[in-house]
This record gives C-alpha cells, sequence and structure tokens, in this order.
C-alpha cells in the first residue's frame, strides 16, 4: 500500500470528524461528479443554508480534496465548504466527448444547484481558476464571489464583472 493511499485513507476520516462528507451526483445520464459536502447537506438539514457558501476549484494536479484540504478544514465551522473534483479527478466521470472548461462550468453548477447551493463564492487554483472566471460569467445567479490564484485571466463580459462581489 502507497503512503498517498495511507494519507487519503487517514484524511478521509479526518475531514468526516471535521463535518464534510464524500457525496456523489449525477448530473445527467453517464456523467457524475464527486463532491466532499457539509454533512448537513448529506442528512437533508437545512443548517448549512445558513452558512455562506464554499466551493473550492482544484487545478490539474491532484484531486479536489488533496488539493484543499487545510482550507477546507480551517473554515468547515464557520461556512458550508463544497469541494468537488473535475471530470477524470478523484471519481468524477463522464462519457461525454466534451473536455471544455464550459462543459466543466456547466456541470459545477448543475450539481452545486442539485445540492441546494443558491449563492457562492468560488475559489479556484490554476485551472480551477479558469472553471470559475467562465462559472462567473455563465451563472452569475449563482456565484456571488470570485477568489483565483495561479491562473490564467479570463476575459469576462463586463455585465459578468459588475455582477461579482468586490
Amino acid at each position: 500500500m502507497s503512503l498517498l493511499k495511507i494519507y487519503k485513507f487517514l484524511l478521509h476520516g479526518v475531514l468526516k470528524l471535521a463535518g464534510i462528507s464524500p457525496q456523489t451526483i449525477e448530473i445527467e445520464p453517464g456523467t457524475v461528479m464527486n463532491f466532499w459536502v457539509p454533512n448537513e447537506t448529506t442528512n437533508n438539514t437545512s443548517k448549512q443554508r445558513k452558512k455562506p457558501a464554499v466551493v473550492f476549484l482544484h487545478g490539474f494536479c491532484f484531486d479536489g480534496i488533496l488539493t484543499w484540504q487545510f482550507q477546507a478544514l480551517a473554515l468547515v465551522k464557520d461556512y458550508s465548504v463544497y469541494v468537488p473534483d473535475f471530470f477524470f479527478f478523484g471519481g468524477s466521470i463522464t462519457d461525454k466527448t466534451e473536455r471544455s472548461v464550459e462543459f466543466q462550468a456547466e456541470c459545477m453548477a448543475k450539481g452545486l444547484r442539485k445540492l441546494g447551493v443558491e449563492k457562492c463564492t468560488l475559489v479556484g487554483f490554476s485551472y480551477g481558476g479558469m472553471v470559475g472566471f467562465k462559472m462567473a460569467e455563465m451563472y452569475p445567479d449563482l456565484v456571488e464571489s470570485l477568489v483565483v490564484s495561479s491562473s490564467v485571466m479570463a476575459r469576462l463580459s463586463r455585465s459578468a464583472m459588475l455582477n461579482l462581489s468586490c
């Protein structure tokens, strides 16, 4: 057994104790996304709706929870923390041939809505920042604010920029 597998096993236990658990969401037939979500979401209680939602979008190096583990653990007490995996990372899969940033953004928004997220702050690293920019443009009613690090600046329409909280 590799050290990474042992570490992930222990990390998953710590995350569950802290208040977030993995959940698989079917976006559409043949398209499934893995999310780490507040335990209140999996228990179908309205408790998480009282806390602001923060969604961490990972880059190409690892899956979501390995990328954002420290931030998720630090914020889970005061925020509804969501850590999804993009397609082909951490169990998120699709049978579609689409591989664009737009497709990732569309599926991410559908998944968040299925989880009951009405408004959120997106935090994107690298490729996650690119998806975050696209989500802000395509879904201004969902994305309240956006934090991006180590990413290419996406060109947003003026209306998309005005919709983001500053």
